[in-house]
């Protein structure tokens, strides 16, 4: 999401300072944190550092995942505490906090039981952002606003699949099947799993317009669009798209994750009166072509 925001916020008025540890900020370095927020001063923060991947990746990583994501968000929130106090966060917070056994994710209902294990370590940290941002607009007057995205696919991701959601990574490993004309194409787990999924663009544009609302928004909103898929329909679309013939065959060695993840939209239209999102077909087709594009010049290389 960081680089496609800001690549948008770069078209507009905006003052952007794209930081990460390629450029000098190791959010795991408090002091390093501190510093560079005292220097620069931000309006808005917005807060995209994760260490995240697919199930599979979490799966072999769950210590380092928490830890790592745990200590990010302490110390961004200490730094702006006592660096830059007037400085606004705001918190992209991932669905997999919702209880597992929540079908359609209501933001009242974020507590009311535990995440799916695959995603237990993770989710854990971004129920953290909460009761952080939380306790620091109570102690210190620090305003954060706090959304909830469903999966978001499209251009600008990584192609390693494990490190990428399970769109993207469906269309990255079926170009490459179709690439070398494969007869089939496996998915991971069932293909029954139901997810709701956001197109990187309309991600960017709501963020821009929570950047521009006034007040804190500390009780999570969900990006949600009451709309879902199975992994099968999806890979169905992206072979569509492709125009791939190959069978899908399906792996059960790999474990689905939970069965459905699908954002109730209520306090959504009430906040983002009117917004539309594009529409799923279209976001893969654009997605295809830009990995496509990607894929071709990593080959040439």
């Amino acid at each position: 999401m960081g680089k496609n925001l800001v690549k948008e916020l770069n078209e507009s008025d905006s003052e952007v300072y794209p930081y990460s540890r390629d450029n000098g900020l190791d959010l795991m370095d408090l002091v390093c944190t501190k510093k560079l927020l005292l220097e620069v001063q931000p309006d808005v923060i917005v807060n995209c550092a994760a260490h995240v991947g697919s199930v599979h990746y979490g799966l072999k990583h769950p210590a380092t995942i928490l830890h790592d994501n745990m200590q990010m968000i302490l110390n961004l929130f200490k730094s702006v505490a006592e660096s830059c106090p007037s400085t606004v966060l705001i918190n992209p917070i991932s669905n997999c906090v919702y209880p597992m056994e929540a079908e359609i994710q209501v933001e009242s209902q974020l507590w009311t039981g535990m995440p799916h294990p695959s995603a237990l370590p993770y989710a854990s940290t971004r129920r953290m952002i909460y009761v952080i941002s939380k306790s620091y607009l109570e102690e210190n007057g620090i305003i954060s606003r706090n959304l909830i995205f469903p999966g978001v696919y499209g251009p600008g991701n990584h192609t390693d699949t494990e490190r990428v959601h399970a769109l993207d990574g469906i269309i990255i490993r079926m170009i490459r099947a179709h690439r070398s004309s494969a007869d089939t194409f496996e998915i991971w787990g069932t293909g029954k799993p139901i997810r709701e999924w956001c197109y990187i663009d309309d991600i960017v544009s709501l963020v821009i317009k929570t950047i521009e609302m006034n007040g804190e928004l500390i009780d999570p909103v969900n990006i949600g669009q009451k709309k879902g898929y199975s992994v099968r329909e999806l890979a169905e679309m992206t072979a569509k798209t492709l125009g791939f013939e190959g069978k899908l065959i399906f792996n059960t060695d790999y474990p689905d994750g939970a069965a459905i993840k699908v954002l109730d939209n209520k306090r959504f239209c009430e906040q983002f009166l009117d917004y539309e999102f594009t529409d799923i077909e279209d976001g893969i087709k654009k997605t295809v072509d830009y990995y496509e594009s990607v894929l071709q010049q990593e080959s040439s290389r």
